[in-house]
């Protein structure tokens, strides 16, 4: 039988100062306004490549949110390593 207690691995408690779990908040909040405010950046022009405004925004914006993830990701891990 295992006991999970407050001590246990499994806590939810994470680590860290307010103001880094602010900016990993803020890191992944970001993306999803941006991905939210589609009627502010609905519209054709000015192309690139071919493809419509809508279509390279959306692209350039998936690219730039991976690297925000990947940077709440990287704060978090250390955040709950002890060592940031």
């Amino acid at each position: 039988m295992v006991n999970y207690g407050v001590n246990d691995e499994l806590s939810l408690e994470t680590k860290g100062t307010t103001n880094q779990k602010v900016i990993v908040a803020i890191l992944l909040l970001i993306p999803m306004v941006v991905f939210a405010a589609t009627p502010i950046y609905n519209f054709n022009g000015p192309q690139l490549l071919g493809l419509s405004f809508y279509y390279w925004f959306e692209t350039l914006w998936l690219v730039i949110s991976a690297i925000f993830y990947l940077g709440a990701a990287y704060m978090l891990n250390k955040m709950e390593s002890g060592k940031a």
